[in-house]
C-alpha cells in the first residue's frame, strides 16, 4: 500500500513507519519541515490524496507540560486543524484513500472511576475529553467520500525513551515511585509494539468506528507503580497525595495521572487481534531491556 502519515516522526509514527516499510508498504510523511519522503502541509490537497491507499493521522502537540491557556489552545488546534486539512483533502479527492486511521485517546472517556469502558461508552467531561471529541469529529467527513474511518483511542503507550514510561522510570529510580493520589485509579496501557501491530491490523481488516488501543489487563496506578519498582529493583513506598500532584503539575497532572480510565479493547478482541504484551511486568522487562 501507499500510505500517508502525519506525525510520522513521533513515538508511534516512527515505529509504525518502520513496520510498514518492513512489510513492503511505501510511506510518505507530512511535516512542517519535511525531510526526504515527506511533504509539507501546504501540499496536502485533493490531488495528492489520489496517490494514496490509506492515511494515518497521528499529528498533535504533546500534552506534556503545564496546561496554560496557550498550551491548551495549541493542544486542541494542532489536532483539530491538521485533521481538518486531511479530511478536506480526502473529501475533495476524485480517487480518495480507502481507509483513514484517525488517532484519539483514552481521554475521550474522562475520569470514570471503576467503570469498564468499551467503544460504546459515552464521552466524558474535562479538557482532554473535549479535545478528543473535537479531534474525532474533524475526521468524520471522510466517510462521505466512501473512506473507511477508524478512530484509534490509545491508552498510555509504553516505550523506551523520554516518553511517559521514561519519566516514570526516572522518578522510580530516584526512589520517588509510589501511589499517586489514592493509587486506585485505573491506568490503561499498551506496549508500543502492540500499538503498532494494532494499527497494522486496523489497516488490513474491514473495521470502522472507534477502537480502544489498550491492553486487556489495565492496572490500578499503585499496582503499576509497584510492578515498575519490582522490575527496577526499587521500593515504591513514597506516596504523592492528590494536592501534591496538582500543586506540582496542575491540571495536566490531575488529568493524566489521577484520572481513572479502565478500557477494554472489545473491538480488537472480537476481531481476533492477539496482544503480544498482555502482561505488565513482562512488557516492562522487555521494553526496559532494549
Amino acid at each position: 500500500m501507499n500510505i500517508l502519515i502525519s506525525g510520522a516522526s513521533g513515538l508511534i509514527g516512527s515505529a509504525l513507519t518502520a513496520a510498514l516499510q518492513a512489510r513492503g508498504d511505501k510511506v510518505t510523511g507530512v511535516s512542517r519541515t519535511p525531510s526526504p519522503n515527506q511533504v509539507r502541509w501546504e501540499e496536502v490537497t485533493p490531488d495528492l490524496m489520489n496517490d494514496f491507499d490509506a492515511v494515518i493521522n497521528l499529528a498533535g502537540e504533546s500534552i506534556a507540560g503545564r496546561w496554560t491557556k496557550g498550551k491548551k489552545r495549541r493542544i486542541l488546534n494542532s489536532r483539530v486543524n491538521s485533521t481538518s486539512v486531511l479530511a478536506a483533502a480526502i473529501t475533495g479527492s476524485k480517487d480518495p484513500p480507502r481507509c483513514m486511521v484517525q488517532a484519539s485517546a483514552a481521554g475521550f472517556y474522562g475520569d470514570r472511576k471503576d467503570q469498564i469502558l468499551d467503544e460504546e461508552a459515552r464521552s466524558g467531561d474535562g479538557f482532554l475529553s473535549e479535545v478528543c471529541q473535537q479531534w474525532e469529529a474533524a475526521a468524520s467527513p471522510v466517510t462521505d467520500a466512501g473512506t473507511r474511518l477508524v478512530t484509534a483511542r490509545f491508552g498510555i503507550v509504553l516505550a523506551a525513551g523520554p516518553g511517559a514510561l521514561g519519566r516514570l522510570v526516572l522518578v522510580t529510580r530516584l526512589f520517588l515511585g509510589g501511589p499517586l493520589g489514592t493509587g486506585r485509579q485505573w491506568w490503561s496501557w499498551v506496549s508500543l509494539n502492540d500499538a503498532v501491530r494494532a494499527i497494522l491490523f486496523l489497516l488490513d481488516q474491514q473495521i470502522s468506528g472507534a477502537v480502544n488501543i489498550a491492553t486487556i489487563n489495565p492496572q490500578p496506578q499503585k499496582v503499576f507503580a509497584s510492578t515498575l519498582g519490582r522490575v527496577l529493583h526499587r521500593p515504591t513506598l513514597t506516596p504523592a497525595p492528590r494536592f501534591a500532584v496538582t500543586a506540582a503539575l496542575g491540571e495536566m497532572g490531575a488529568s493524566l495521572l489521577l484520572a481513572s480510565t479502565r478500557l477494554t479493547p472489545s473491538v480488537l478482541d472480537e476481531k481476533g487481534f492477539e496482544f503480544r504484551d498482555p502482561d505488565l511486568e513482562s512488557a516492562l522487562r522487555i521494553i526496559l531491556a532494549t
